[in-house]
């Protein structure tokens, strides 16, 4: 992101220049909050009507919005990129179900917790403080080792994933067909959802959701852009779907579930490195083992946690 904004300074055209990025970096950020809110995009709530309803939809949609950011790769001939490499094994598999655990006290995944937000439900707020946390003492202290960015081209030709996106499609239908009545707004959230985080990635290497609060701390105008817009976003999708805003105040119990929860999902995300949006749209279309494991583990283990105790997670829309 700093390389996107910082160039040549002195001069009038670079600070508009630099100002034009940041206002595109916001255009995005403000598409994919829209779309999170829209199409109640959750990885908790995939999860939960999998297990509890034996509905795969939502979790076949997630899916497709991987497939969309790997075609948009391909075409503009990018490799995906990892700001800091990936873990060893032995990190990556005690992140991955400690993200899981935090994803189920939490009560939502990052993308579900902006969508949230836009629906009033404040409580959320302390969820991306809990990640911010995190972020902010490693910054401090230094706990992690440097490691080199990790880059790898698409693995597959931009004809193989559009046939795949065509078969995730027909499958979404298919199964869908009966039990489900969302279906294009699923699809078009997918696609903006996958483009616009793609676009970003490529504008800003190594941008994630997650990875943005870092940026917070060492990019003070772009961080902050970028997020505000998102939850910008999520708030005026909400506003535009129910014609009305209403404001949700927190309890004390649902501010430190919250808060735990954003705290276990950003250790997590730290020690991977990456939340389920980095691994989805980043990490699947680099074609990363890592990215593989760590998604399936953390899914696992919110699966398994949803059929021992439950969860109130549900679609807005």
């Amino acid at each position: 992101m700093d390389e996107f904004l910082v160039s040549v300074s002195g001069s009038g055209f670079a600070s508009m220049e630099i100002w034009a990025g940041v206002a595109l970096l916001g255009t995005l950020g403000f598409v994919l909050g829209f779309a999170l809110n829209y199409g109640s995009i959750c990885t908790v709530i995939a999860t939960r009507e999998l297990v509890s309803e034996k509905r795969p939809a939502r979790f076949i949609a997630i899916v497709e919005c991987a497939v969309w950011a790997a075609l948009v790769y391909a075409i503009v001939e990018t490799s995906p990129t990892m700001q800091r490499g990936w873990s060893s094994l032995g990190y990556i598999v005690p992140a991955a179900i400690l993200f899981g655990i935090g994803l189920h006290v939490n009560g939502a995944c990052v993308f579900g917790s902006v969508g949230h937000f836009g629906n009033g439900d404040s409580e959320f707020v302390f969820t991306f403080f809990g990640i911010f946390a995190v972020f902010y003492f490693e910054s401090l202290f230094g706990l992690l080792p440097e490691r080199s960015p990790a880059s790898a081209p698409v693995p597959f030709e931009p004809v193989l994933l559009i046939t795949a996106l065509l078969a995730t499609l027909v499958l979404r239908l298919g199964v869908s067909f009966k039990s489900e009545s969302n279906f294009w707004r699923l699809t078009v959230s997918m696609v903006a959802i996958g483009t616009t985080f793609t676009i970003l990635a490529i504008i800003a290497p190594g941008f994630s959701i997650t990875a943005s609060f870092g940026s917070v701390i060492s990019i003070p105008l772009a961080g902050p852009m970028t997020l505000g817009c998102m939850f910008a976003g999520s708030l005026v999708s909400a506003r535009f779907r129910r014609r009305r805003f209403e404001l949700k105040w927190p309890t004390v119990n649902t501010i430190v579930w919250r808060t735990v929860g954003g705290t276990l999902m950003g250790m997590g995300a730290l020690l991977i490195p990456g939340g389920n949006d980095t691994l989805l749209l980043i990490g699947f279309p680099m074609g990363a083992w890592q990215a593989a494991l760590a998604y399936t583990l953390f899914v696992a283990t919110l699966a398994a946690l949803i059929a021992r105790f439950g969860s109130m997670a549900k679609s807005w829309s």
